[in-house]
């Protein structure tokens, strides 16, 4: 790390903008330049910031997505450089980001930080190990040597700058302004000698700080063109994006004549969204009243995502006469709801503030505070207020309009004039927090409606790349309530987390959930408290819907059903707005209610929730002797909607007539906790037939590897019986692992493909004997087998906690590995791949390669790829963290599978380079050189960057240029 700081005039962006044109001439990696602004005190617009200039395309945010965007551009070495790093406060959220950056900078990163003054951040540590690198006004001033040099250059007396003791800035204005003189003076001279053109574009773009020629234009009314400003005035330069910028020291010698142009230099700073700086220059020049327009751009658009830390800098700065000013009373209760929007003093304010302003605004920041806190009745009170808005309907002017009348539709019961509602809104006009708060509304009011399968279409295109998590599970929620479990496996015990209502609203949600996979012993009996406790419906419904599931869970149905009985008797169920949110846990109130059941069967409902009554009227006919529409329920919707008590009760009773399936699917997904409830399921006759038939988990676990020369192993130990030493037994395993269900005709096709039909069928039985012998040593005879199952003309490998397959395993890692990158978390990818590296142990699926099916060798290519691929991700997250020799090694397997590897070659340079080895150097780059000669081809740039710095020191010059050449 560098640590640049000094004060104003000291050439602090200077230094760092000569030292990064000066890389471009010998790069060494890549330098990625932010200049810091107001607005970074938000973590969000930081890390934004980051990734945009790193051209960052993970799914992750924040400073784990900036550390994933870094490690993405291993092995190559990256330098961040955070210019005027100043503007981030202490203990703000950007702060916050970069101490976090600070602590994991991974070790092909770099990191400049170049400012007045840094936020407080831990560097303490890196100090400790030397790895800190401190340039302070004593290393930036100049010394006599180059103010000499500096005068000679622009043909001045360098005692002209005697009296500034070589302040770089005034050194400049001195030889500029004439005679040595106070900075006061020198800026005096300067400014004087300037026409009136140049002297307002000087004022424009020290107020903008950094501003186009259309910019400085707009503030000051006249064209201008900042070129000819730069080459008058000393301190004004163009920066790398073509934009201009005034030294700081200008914006305080004009501070006066700014506040001609303050206003005009506010709406441009607006429009470019720099609110933070369009309040710091309307404190500046005590303009409160245009402070107090900023403030309610500041809450309107950002609303639930207000920047707590600007917010709270305006309060400070407002004079106590005119803190009572609408304005700022908005944004008080804004600051308070972004603490506890509990908070009583919240809604008095915002009443006070609607009085003077009727700006949506206010009217936005009261209907999330009052959503938040469920209050109907101020919601209800709120949605009249829409009317009385003032001026022209801007994009969030209409988006609140149809959010208030969707949300006065839906405190109605009529979710679908919601949806209407919602749906008209532009969402894609307004800032992404306001855009935000929409979509939840309008995933909620898809839900309403029956219409889970949209709602998560929805959620995964508008919310999987959430912070919080609970907005990342919407998607698969919706699904499950839609009827789909493909998403079990991030829904079973997945935490709560955001505010405390979404906690609570997440928390009946996962409460039912866990109900229907038999999870309810994990949850209190009052998951979201007791009912009765609820001051209304919604709340008291998803209280009520959450003691009834878990209760029916643990097998109490009697304290379910007295559980509705006591909700309905006080929530009648004529109340519309009640009984469409008792509609989101529908099959529950029809078993559980004779009154729901008689509603919602004459009622038309949305799709979800049509599903959801099969469900429940399945299990309610089946327990009165007809199981016709069980036999056509679908397995994924009796998991779904059912307790798992009911779901194995039903399947019990299917079992009766002789239909076993239900109950062997459930077994197969969700284990032995299925065979613990047909234990003491009704009817008995059919749970004993599913018992005998549904075969119980095996007293051991079984893995099967097939990355290099089949084995078995049972608890860990490797076993060798005889069925193992048969081909054809290896063969059907290995095709099964590939595709885990193949008929009998695939399978004698595969295996016998020269065999008339019957002579392949009798060999086919012989070989499942044995494979089923070799799976489930300890079945006794007759039983089914646990892991292999024929249904029909289906052979099946079935896969389960007690079935373990490296080829598997691999696939699940790959996934997990995509999932721990998408959140930024680098070390749980490291140790994933590391796992998966371990699976290889040689050529995959190798009884599979004589056979003349195309697919085998298909799904061995792509194995070798993918471990190619992991060989490589695991060596560059090695290198970043600090382990070149390992990261070396890694890359020499790569290598071993394929020596023209691009990327293999970059991280065997980079490995050796990281080590400091001169030999290893060395061996590497003749490593690459050779495979390159080999292909007749140039290095690509990245690589060819990295040859010349492997270069020996001593090399010529000549040498180093080739390799550069081709590199450009």
């Amino acid at each position: 790390m560098t640590v640049v700081v000094a004060g104003a005039g000291f050439g602090k962006t200077t230094v760092v903008a000569q030292a990064v044109r000066a890389h471009l001439l010998e790069p060494r990696g890549v330098d990625v330049w932010v200049g810091c602004a107001p607005v970074h005190e938000s973590a969000e617009a930081l890390a934004g910031a980051l990734l945009q200039a790193l051209q960052g395309v993970g799914a992750a945010r924040g400073a784990r997505g900036v550390v994933d965007a870094v490690v993405r551009m291993a092995p190559l070495d990256v330098c961040l450089v955070l210019d005027d790093v100043h503007e981030i406060p202490s203990g703000s959220p950007g702060a916050g980001l970069l101490a976090e950056l600070v602590r994991n900078l991974p070790a092909t990163a770099h990191l400049v930080l170049c400012g007045r003054e840094l936020p407080e951040l831990p560097l303490a540590r890196r100090e400790a190990a030397g790895e800190v690198l401190r340039v302070g006004v004593e290393e930036l001033s100049f010394t006599g040597t180059e103010v000499r040099a500096l005068g000679r250059a622009l043909g001045r007396d360098p005692a002209l700058a005697g009296a500034v003791r070589g302040w770089p800035a005034l050194v400049r204005l001195a030889f500029a302004a004439g005679p040595a003189a106070p900075w006061r003076y020198a800026r005096e001279e300067i400014i004087a000698r300037l026409p009136e053109d140049h002297r307002a574009a000087l004022v424009a773009l020290a107020a903008l700080h950094t501003a186009t020629d259309d910019e400085v234009a707009a503030v000051t009314g006249e064209p201008v063109a900042l070129a000819d400003l730069a080459r008058r005035v000393p301190l004004v330069c163009v920066l790398e994006d073509g934009r201009y910028r005034a030294h700081e020291l200008w914006a305080q010698a004009l501070s006066a004549e700014t506040r001609r142009l303050h206003r005009r230099a506010a709406e441009v700073l607006t429009a470019r969204g720099d609110l933070a700086r369009a309040g710091a220059l309307a404190q500046r020049s005590g303009d409160w009243e245009l402070l107090a327009e900023l403030a309610v751009v500041l809450v309107n658009t950002t609303l639930s995502a207000l920047p707590d830390v600007t917010a709270r800098r305006w309060l400070d700065w407002v004079p106590d006469s005119a803190r009572d000013a609408p304005a700022f009373l908005l944004l008080q209760a804004a600051v308070l709801h972004a603490r506890d929007f509990a908070d009583p003093r919240i809604d008095p304010l915002l009443d006070r503030a609607w009085q003077g302003l009727k700006h949506t605004a206010v009217l936005g920041q009261a209907v999330i505070t009052a959503h938040s806190r469920a209050d109907l009745p101020r919601l209800a009170e709120l949605a009249r207020r829409a009317g009385e808005l003032r001026g022209a309907p801007t994009a969030i002017a209409l988006v609140l309009r149809h959010s208030v009348a969707a949300t006065v539709a839906e405190v109605g019961g009529d979710p679908e004039a919601a949806l209407a509602e919602i749906e008209r809104a532009p969402v894609v006009d307004v800032p992404r927090p306001v855009a935000l708060a929409t979509v939840r509304f309008h995933y909620h009011c898809l839900n309403m409606c029956g219409r889970a399968g949209e709602a998560a279409d929805l959620a995964d295109s508008a919310l999987a790349d959430a912070d919080e998590q609970h907005l990342r599970l919407n998607g698969p929620v919706a699904r499950w309530f839609d009827g789909d479990p493909a998403d079990l496996a991030l829904l079973r015990g997945a935490p709560l987390d955001g505010t405390a209502r979404d906690c609570f609203v997440s928390a009946a949600f996962q409460a039912v959930i866990a109900a229907c996979c038999g999870d309810a012993g994990d949850w209190c009996p009052l998951p979201c408290g007791d009912p009765a406790g609820h001051d209304n419906p919604r709340d008291a419904v998803l209280a009520c819907a959450a003691r009834a599931a878990v209760a029916v869970g643990g097998g109490d149905e009697a304290v379910a059903r007295r559980t509705f009985a006591e909700h309905l008797a006080r929530w009648p169920v004529a109340d519309r707005f009640h009984e469409r949110h008792l509609r989101r846990f529908l099959a529950l109130g029809y078993v559980l209610s004779d009154g729901l059941r008689a509603v919602w069967d004459r009622t038309e409902l949305g799709p979800s929730h049509a599903k959801a009554r099969a469900a429940a009227r399945a299990l309610v006919l089946a327990r009165s002797g007809d199981v016709g529409p069980a036999t056509r329920l679908p397995f994924e919707h009796a998991l779904c909607f059912l307790p798992l008590p009911w779901s194995v009760e039903l399947a019990a009773r299917l079992a009766a007539v002789g239909d076993l399936g239900l109950g062997g699917w459930l077994a197969d997904v969700l284990g032995p906790v299925v065979h613990r409830w047909l234990r003491s399921a009704t009817p008995r006759a059919g749970a004993a037939r599913l018992l005998a038939a549904v075969p119980p988990p095996p007293a051991t676990r079984t893995r099967v590897d097939v990355l290099g020369a089949m084995r078995v192993t049972r608890d860990g130990a490797p076993v060798d019986p005889p069925e193992l030493r048969r081909v054809r037994v290896r063969q059907l395993l290995g095709a099964l692992v590939v595709r885990p269900a193949v008929t009998r005709e695939q399978a004698c096709g595969l295996l016998w493909p020269d065999l008339d039909p019957a002579d392949a069928a009798r060999n086919l039985r012989v070989t499942l004997t044995h494979l089923r012998r070799l799976l489930d040593p300890d079945r006794a005879r007759g039983d089914a087998s646990f892991h292999l199952r024929t249904t029909g003309d289906t052979i099946r490998l079935v896969r389960s906690r007690w079935l373990d397959v490296d080829l598997w395993r691999l696939d699940a890692l790959s996934a997990d590995v995509r999932a721990a990158r998408a959140e930024g978390d680098l070390d749980r990818a490291k140790e994933l791949l590391a796992e998966a590296v371990e699976l290889w142990r040689g050529e995959p699926l190798p009884d599979l390669a004589d056979l003349p099916d195309a697919e085998p060798g298909l799904e061995a290519d792509r194995l070798r790829a993918l471990h190619g691929r992991n060989l490589l991700d695991l060596g560059e997250l090695c290198l970043v963290s600090g382990e070149p020799s390992r990261a070396g090694y890694l890359a020499d397997r790569a290598l071993a599978r394929d020596p023209f590897a691009p990327r293999a070659h970059r991280l065997l340079l980079a490995a050796a380079l990281k080590g400091r080895d001169p030999a290893r150097v060395t061996a590497a780059r003749a490593t690459v050189e050779a495979a390159l000669a080999q292909l007749g081809a140039p290095a690509d740039g990245a690589t060819a960057l990295l040859l010349r710095q492997a270069l020996p020191p001593t090399g010529d010059r000549e040498q180093r240029g080739a390799v550069v050449s081709s590199w450009r």
